[in-house]
C-alpha cells in the first residue's frame, strides 16, 4: 500500500511539473523574422522555444505581455542559450504591459541551435504574450575581401583611363 501511494504521488508530481512547462516548438527565421505567441496556464510557467541559425547572424527580438482586465503575464527572465553563450533580454517596460527586448545592437550569434527560455507567472485571468524575432546574416570575411578587391580594381581602371 505504501508503494502504491508513493507511485501515485510521484506520478502526480511529474504531471504537475509538465503542466507548468511548455515547449513552444521551433521557430523558422529563414525568411529573416518570425512571430510567436502563447497563453500559459495560471501560476508559474517556463516556456521554451528553439531556433536554428545556419550562418552567423545578428539576432533581435521583443516579447510583449497582453493585458486585458485581470489578465497579467509577468516575466521573471527571458534568456537565449546556445553555442555563442547565454544572452539576456532586458525589461524595457514594466507593468501593466511588459516589454522585454534584445539590447539595441542585437546579439551577435554564431551558427547553431539556440533555446529561448521564458520564465514567469500568469494571473488567474490567464493572460497571453507575443513576440517577434529576427536574424540578419553577417557577411563572411571573404565577402568583405571581395568587395574591397572590387573597389580597388575599379579605382585602378579609373586611374588608367585618365
Amino acid at each position: 500500500m505504501k508503494h502504491i501511494r508513493s507511485g501515485i504521488a510521484a506520478a502526480l508530481t511529474l504531471a504537475a511539473a509538465h503542466a507548468f512547462a511548455a515547449n513552444l516548438g521551433a521557430i523558422d527565421l529563414s525568411s529573416g523574422s518570425a512571430a510567436f505567441s502563447n497563453t500559459p496556464i495560471a501560476g508559474g510557467f517556463t516556456d521554451t522555444l528553439t531556433l536554428t541559425l545556419t550562418m552567423p547572424s545578428i539576432f533581435n527580438g521583443s516579447i510583449t505581455s497582453v493585458l486585458n482586465g485581470n489578465q497579467d503575464v509577468d516575466f521573471t527572465s527571458i534568456t537565449l542559450t546556445g553555442p555563442s553563450g547565454v544572452f539576456l533580454f532586458n525589461l524595457v517596460l514594466g507593468d501593466p504591459v511588459e516589454l522585454w527586448a534584445v539590447p539595441a545592437a542585437g546579439f551577435s550569434l554564431g551558427a547553431g541551435s539556440y533555446t529561448m527560455t521564458l520564465i514567469g507567472t500568469n494571473s488567474a485571468g490567464i493572460g497571453s504574450y507575443a513576440g517577434n524575432l529576427a536574424a540578419t546574416t553577417v557577411p563572411e570575411p571573404e565577402t568583405y575581401a571581395l568587395f574591397v578587391a572590387g573597389l580597388l580594381g575599379m579605382g585602378f581602371i579609373a586611374r588608367r583611363r585618365r
